[in-house]
């Protein structure tokens, strides 16, 4: 019988091509550039915090399939109401996660206490009984399409061997960051990659990655997911991802995988994060626009009819109700036109 290893010293012969070195070198810089903003635009910056909060909790959880409406969303993420249902108590743990993660990633450790703690909180307002436990069976890994088909991508190690593999995993992981041979991105994605290949809980996997995607990225200094929500542009790209994990599962258990086509994914989301947040950071540096001039920019920018959500989103500089009364004016003014009714209506150019 094989024996799963963790391979962390060569991640199993990965090669760094033309096309991970490019978007890793284009990754290191904007990091560097956009490192020194903090100072000079905090205001701005926790509103786009505040904005990536909502969409990230909204996202992780759509892409497991558990919804509720944009009100009750934005008062859970704001601790004004208590969930109401199964899938708002799964929506409220998420939060909270996420929220400790923000405020206290320096004090968390990669090992499997952690693991299972961040868990059982992310399960605290629900009767469900498996909440800080690894998996009590085996289980397959299913992949669900936007076109509704589903596939089995792959098979995970039985549950016996769980507990051990994550701790194998973590101890790995932990090592080759304080070696520092390896770029911290880099063993990112492939710990996740490792991670939600163990599968190692009944629910809540998904999620728990793409928690962990952002305690080790923020543990090594890239806190790009705080100010642009990564959960959303991984639920943007869905398709992609999921080829991407099973490109790379491929003699996973024989040892024998390869880890570029989630790297070249992964990369590409946290590449993107980056070029999010300059782009916004580009626009709030010049001679400041106003409301008004912004949402037309966007909506010429974006070719796509827009929401006052969107806009309001893509503006951090400017409060909901300022740009609300900017689409009157330039409705008045005949410069857009709203496509849509009630909550579907959209702005686009005239």
């Amino acid at each position: 019988m094989i024996l799963k290893k963790f391979d962390y010293t060569s991640l199993n012969g990965l090669v760094i091509n033309n096309e991970i070195n490019n978007k890793l070198n284009l990754i290191y810089e904007l990091h560097g550039k956009l490192s020194n903003i903090t100072i000079n635009f905090q205001s701005i910056l926790d509103h786009l915090v505040d904005i990536a909060k909502v969409q990230s909790i909204d996202t992780s959880n759509r892409i497991e399939g558990i919804y509720t409406t944009d009100s009750r969303l934005k008062k859970i993420v704001e601790d004004k109401t208590k969930p109401h249902n199964r899938s708002e108590a799964e929506i409220t743990g998420y939060r909270d996660v996420l929220e400790l993660i923000h405020e206290n990633f320096q004090y968390i450790p990669i090992s499997k206490n952690s693991i299972l703690t961040l868990h059982k909180q992310l399960f605290n307002y629900t009767d469900s009984t498996w909440g800080g436990k690894f998996k009590d069976s085996d289980n397959q890994i299913i992949t669900q399409y936007v076109d509704g088909n589903k596939e089995v991508r792959f098979t995970p190690p039985s549950a016996h061997m769980t507990p051990s593999l994550i701790e194998e995993l973590c101890d790995e992981y932990n090592n080759a960051i304080i070696e520092g041979n390896i770029s911290p991105i880099l063993l990112t994605s492939v710990f996740i990659f490792d991670f939600v290949s163990i599968h190692p809980f009944n629910d809540g996997n998904g999620r728990m990655s793409r928690l962990l995607m952002l305690l080790t990225m923020y543990k090594n200094d890239f806190d790009v997911g705080k100010y642009v929500s990564i959960e959303q542009l991984i639920e943007k790209t869905k398709d992609k991802y999921y080829l991407s994990l099973k490109n790379s599962s491929i003699k996973w258990m024989e040892n024998g995988n390869d880890y570029t086509p989630f790297v070249n994914y992964f990369l590409s989301i946290v590449l993107q994060a980056y070029r999010n947040l300059d782009e916004r950071i580009n626009i709030i540096e010049k001679i400041p626009d106003s409301a008004s001039d912004l949402i037309l920019h966007y909506l010429q920018d974006e070719l796509k009819p827009l929401s006052k959500k969107e806009l309001t989103e893509l503006i951090p500089q400017y409060s909901e109700i300022t740009i609300k009364r900017a689409l009157a004016d330039l409705r008045k003014q005949s410069l857009i036109k709203i496509v849509g009714k009630g909550r579907s209506s959209k702005y686009v150019l005239n």
